[in-house]
């Protein structure tokens, strides 16, 4: 399929599962240049609110989600709440994250990191497994096909120049 909305939903998936490395790398990175950790979080901060949230939950919770919902054949609307759920949380840790690093708590800021890539990796897991594969069933290529256009006005809307910058923001902190 030439306009598969699932693939985009992986290739964004792939990018943000880049973060889990970065934050890794940043272990400790405080005790030794507080200024260059302290930039590395805020570019961090940055990419999840607008790129994980922005783009990449908002296409979820704007279209795939309703798609989803309103499909006759549907009927585990508790997994689509789960998944609601999880984004909400996202928010509150980044949030938190941000707290702590704006109080200077470095160690508690990179803790924080780490837990919420943690869940957002298991909640990664879970989408590519088990949602993407449900849609890919419930949707014939048509419905896919119009979800993939509703994706990519999503990404007009937001500026693809802005998510592309936000992607090489997080791929600068992996050199």
């Amino acid at each position: 399929m030439e306009h598969n909305p699932i693939q985009t939903m992986l290739d964004e998936h792939d990018i943000i599962c880049q973060a889990e490395g970065i934050i890794e790398s940043l272990d400790k990175t405080w005790e030794t240049d507080t200024e260059q950790y302290a930039a590395a979080v805020n570019t961090l901060i940055t990419f999840f609110r607008e790129y994980a949230d922005g783009y990449h939950h908002r296409k979820e919770e704007e279209v795939l989600f309703p798609a989803i919902n309103d499909h006759p054949d549907f009927v585990l609307q508790e997994m689509i709440d789960e998944f609601q759920i999880h984004h909400e949380d996202f928010r509150t840790y980044i949030s938190l994250i941000e707290i702590a690093l704006k109080e200077e708590e470095y160690e508690k800021t990179y803790q924080g990191l780490n837990n919420y890539v943690q869940d957002l990796l298991d909640h990664i897991g879970a989408e590519n497994d088990e949602l993407f594969v449900l849609a890919e069933t419930l949707m014939d290529e048509e419905d896919l096909e119009t979800i993939y256009f509703k994706f990519k006005d999503i990404d007009l809307e937001l500026g693809e120049d802005r998510k592309r910058e936000l992607e090489e923001s997080v791929a600068a902190l992996m050199v």
